[in-house]
């Protein structure tokens, strides 16, 4: 289905300044959109722009920290104004990131801030653009979620559970907006090149507990994964196909590991895929 604004297609993408979100920037731009890209590094937005201008491809940059709510309001304000009020067609939700840790000692206000990023200010930045959908009866959603919202690994929770939520608040969405003709689809990404890992490490706590040599195994055993990733294009390339299908799927799953880990969560009992974590991970008595 193709969708159209006024002056052609509009598209918003949060998270535009790097990794999945700059590459659909640059994807949906290239397809004909004329692209918002919203992020917080106003540096890497006019990098991202001055990419676009060369290959004559139209991406305006906003600056948003999608967890500050005056922000999220002044983004929203800059795109209704630069579309005369028409808003967009398609919202990719993007911007998130991760930590790692035990629940046992993650901090509350680092829990907090997980969902204030990964889940409420995506559902808050969503929420002004969907009424002009409605009325138009088209539009899409593209929130981009992770295997983890799915599968919990160890060490991962506060990530996996925002996750989890985002696929939950976008089940309701989908149903809720079909009568409006309004898509809502999901993409599960396993491992992609991208800075994720090190932003993961940032944003956590350094180990110093009972935990410790556990988390360094952790570690370890994920650096595995680095043989199976993809490149972010990958991801962008599919959100691309996907907004253009007349009958899209309601998730889409990106990377081998990922699709095999479906598969497994679908059929293998929860015993077996604790043994196999614990055995892969170390964790042991």
């Amino acid at each position: 289905m193709s969708v159209q604004g006024r002056d052609g297609p509009v598209a918003a993408v949060t998270g535009a300044s790097r990794g999945i979100g700059r590459a659909t920037a640059l994807e949906l731009a290239g397809k004909g959109y004329r692209v918002f890209a919203l992020a917080r590094s106003e540096g890497d937005l006019e990098q991202l722009s001055v990419e676009a201008a060369r290959s004559s491809l139209e991406i305006t940059p906003v600056v948003m920290d999608i967890a500050d709510e005056g922000s999220r309001r002044r983004a929203v304000a800059a795109i209704l104004e630069a579309t005369n009020g028409y808003g967009v067609d398609v919202l990719v939700n993007n911007a998130g990131y991760g930590q790692i840790g035990p629940m046992e000692e993650v901090p509350i206000e680092k829990f907090r801030r997980q969902f204030e990023v990964n889940v409420c200010g995506l559902l808050a930045l969503t929420q002004p653009f969907l009424p002009a959908m409605r009325e138009r009866r088209r539009g899409w959603i593209v929130n981009v979620s992770s295997i983890a919202g799915r599968i919990v690994t160890p060490f991962m929770g506060p990530y996996a559970a925002s996750k989890f939520a985002l696929e939950a608040i976008s089940d309701a969405l989908r149903l809720e907006l079909s009568p409006f003709g309004v898509r809502v689809i999901v993409i599960e990404p396993g491992p992609i090149r991208t800075g994720f890992g090190e932003a993961s490490r940032a944003a956590s706590e350094e180990p110093s507990s009972a935990y410790a040599p556990y988390i360094r195994r952790y570690r370890r055993a994920r650096r595995g994964t680095n043989l199976f990733e993809r490149s972010p294009d990958a991801v962008a390339r599919l959100i691309g196909r996907a907004v253009d299908s007349q009958h899209p799927r309601p998730r889409y799953t990106v990377t081998g590991p990922a699709k095999l880990g479906m598969v497994a969560r679908r059929l293998v009992p929860d015993i077996v895929m604790d043994w196999a974590y614990r055995k892969v991970m170390g964790l042991k008595k």
